[in-house]
């Protein structure tokens, strides 16, 4: 237990891997352990999608919007050789938002995060460009793009460079125990390693209060609520290669996204769960997401359809709205404990990783033995 680490980071999701990189592409020594492999969990279980996140506006979250579209530009730039622009289709009838809702939604869409090569969005006259694929009351819509991305692939990736910066990352290794030792934080994994660091990042996802009350012993000024997106995975519905928004009853949004070229990806669902690991898909998700699709489509669907389903928990801040109406941004809780730093994440997305990343950084450049106020993650491509 020689070494002292600048940085130990909880946690091998897309913001731990985030953080990793862009901590050792400054020069700190960083290590991170999870538990599994990374990107084995909630950062592998999302929609796959690089989006703005059109849905937020009505939630009046423009801050969160902005930032978003402008990340969307840059991971589009810095990975596209996992990332691909494709136009999603929003059905519309007099049933759903009113037209001039979604135009200014859209218009929003299309200018709050400046300029981008993404294409911008247009009305379709759906009957004449996807003739026979919907039902006859739907003739006429909007397009729109966003991104898709291998989401695990996106979380090995920044782990990957991480390495190649010279900090080290430990999978299948879960952390038993962190404590105070002397000037540092000492943690302790399941096969016997300890490790010593002056800064902890908490960036364990779902578990993130189970891991400050069982692990670090540091009581949480946050709470969360745990959501459970659901997705079904079906032999593809149609051939062309467009995703679709469908506007469900209850106002909530499902997308079909073609997945693996022979594959349409359904989802999700918001569904709380009191504990992490309530990661399965249940029955009244699968009629739900279903249902929602059977209205809107000729070609109709039923449980026998069902390929494969995955479930994710997602940590989501508690401001006792809705699921639905929670926000999907991030914000930090640091613990400055006996002046040994813990900063903690909570909430977060995969389009926002890596300015969340970032953020970090500066929150902890005090902590840290130089100045961390230079990014670069932006810049150079994740290969």
């Amino acid at each position: 237990m020689s070494d002292v680490y600048d940085i130990f980071i909880l946690g091998g999701g897309i913001n731990g891997a985030g953080i990793a990189r862009d901590a050792a592409g400054r020069g700190l020594k960083v290590c991170l352990a999870d538990k599994g492999e990374i990107g084995g969990a909630t950062s592998s279980w999302s929609t796959k999608l690089i989006h703005g996140g059109l849905r937020y506006l009505e939630n009046y979250e423009f801050k969160l919007v902005r930032e978003s579209l402008k990340e969307r530009e840059v991971i589009y730039q810095i990975a596209n050789k996992i990332t691909k622009p494709i136009p999603f289709i929003i059905p519309h009838t007099k049933n759903h938002r009113p037209k001039w809702l979604i135009e200014i939604g859209l218009f929003l869409y299309d200018n709050l995060g400046g300029k981008t090569v993404i294409p911008k969005s247009k009305a379709v006259n759906l009957s004449k460009e996807y003739s026979g694929l919907l039902k006859e009351q739907y003739t006429n819509g909007f397009q729109y793009y966003d991104l898709q991305v291998d989401d695990k692939q996106l979380t090995k990736l920044n782990a990957e460079d991480a390495i190649k910066n010279k900090a080290r990352i430990i999978e299948n290794n879960k952390v038993v125990n962190i404590e105070i030792f002397g000037n540092f934080w000492k943690t302790s994994l399941e096969d016997g390693q300890t490790i010593k660091s002056k800064v902890l990042i908490n960036a364990s996802g779902p578990w993130i209060n189970e891991t400050m009350k069982n692990i670090i012993k540091v009581n949480s000024n946050k709470k969360i609520r745990l959501v459970k997106g659901s997705h079904i995975i079906i032999n593809k519905l149609y051939e062309e290669n467009i995703a679709f928004t469908l506007q469900n009853d209850d106002k909530r949004i499902v997308f079909v996204i073609p997945y693996n070229k022979k594959y349409s990806l359904i989802g999700t669902t918001e569904v709380e769960v009191k504990s992490p690991d309530e990661n399965k898909i249940d029955d009244f998700e699968i009629n739900y997401l279903i249902d929602c699709v059977n209205k809107y489509f000729v070609k109709q669907l039923n449980k026998n359809d069902i390929v494969e389903t995955y479930s994710g928990i997602r940590p989501l801040i508690e401001d006792f709205k809705e699921a639905s109406k929670v926000t999907r941004d991030y914000i930090f809780d640091l613990n400055t404990k006996n002046k040994l730093p813990i900063l903690s994440i909570y909430g977060g997305k995969l389009t926002t990783y890596r300015k969340l990343s970032e953020k970090a950084l500066n929150e902890l450049s005090k902590f840290l033995p130089m100045n961390t106020n230079k990014s670069w993650t932006d810049k150079k491509k994740l290969i």
